[in-house]
């Protein structure tokens, strides 16, 4: 599936609405990191993105797939709830963080050229009887994953030295970094194999520059773990614990007194 396509449209502008519901605070730091309860939204007759984009964004919305896709909703929250659950947990209890949010929820939809974490919206369409050229099954949930995990390693950004090593690549590249390492150590963690072997190939041969260029680095340059060792290294010596400021967000200010460690799966 080509996961790389067209970000700069959703970076346009035009979208600005944040579809998650938070806990404002510091979560404390637990043995066993919450994970966010997703809930997976498309109501009836498709949903407002969607009809937007036909009446605002000029694009055309295949019907049959709003259909499809009002149809499926409940079969992909089956499946987001039967295997969503092992991807965050292996994710946040190796790093040791909460999850900023007690829930969150989906949007799908058949419209947007690609899926993105703020606000959270999944392209549904190969995953539909009418896609032209479907993806598997198991690839929803961890697309799903990889949007989480945009939200999850974001308080990283401001002391990562990595990302200043990298400060001179596309945006793109650089934001994916902590993302792609994440996704590369969980499915090796939980051994798949052959998701991962499936996920390697679109990201080197995918048409998005700098998709390629930040597997490169995560694969072949730095290694995945040397990004996890960052994430993991996020205790209270790091991160500023004072009280947050009024509309302060919780995402840059998460506490963890999990010590650093360096595991290597694979």
């Amino acid at each position: 599936m080509e996961r790389n396509i067209k970000l700069h449209f959703i970076r346009s502008g035009l979208l600005t609405a944040v579809c998650a519901t938070a806990t404002w605070g510091v979560p404390k730091a637990i043995e066993s990191p919450r994970l966010p309860v997703v809930e997976i939204l498309y109501p009836p007759g498709g949903s407002l993105l969607d009809r937007l984009c036909e009446t605002d964004f000029k694009m055309q919305v295949d019907n049959q797939a709003v259909q499809a896709a009002v149809r499926k909703r409940l079969e992909l929250q089956k499946q987001w709830d039967a295997e969503g659950p092992a991807y965050m947990d292996a994710a946040l209890s190796e790093v040791g963080l909460d999850f900023p949010y007690h829930e969150m929820q989906a949007t799908l939809t058949v419209c947007l050229p690609a899926s993105t974490s703020i606000p959270l919206i999944i392209d549904v369409n190969e995953f539909l009887p009418t896609a032209k050229k479907p993806a598997p099954a198991w690839e929803f949930s961890e697309i799903m994953f990889h949007e989480l995990m945009h939200t999850y390693v974001s308080p990283v950004f401001i002391h990562s030295a990595l990302m200043k090593k990298y400060q001179s690549e596309a945006p793109t590249t650089r934001y994916h970094l902590h993302v792609m390492a994440v996704e590369k150590m969980t499915l090796l963690k939980l051994k798949r194999l052959d998701d991962l072997k499936t996920i390697d190939h679109e990201y080197r041969n995918g048409p998005d520059t700098a998709y390629k260029r930040a597997w490169k680095i995560v694969s072949d340059i730095e290694g995945y773990q040397a990004f996890i060792k960052e994430l993991v290294a996020l205790t209270k010596s790091t991160l500023d614990t004072k009280p947050l400021a009024k509309n302060e967000p919780p995402s840059t200010r998460l506490v963890s007194e999990r010590k650093p460690i360096e595991k290597d799966y694979s």
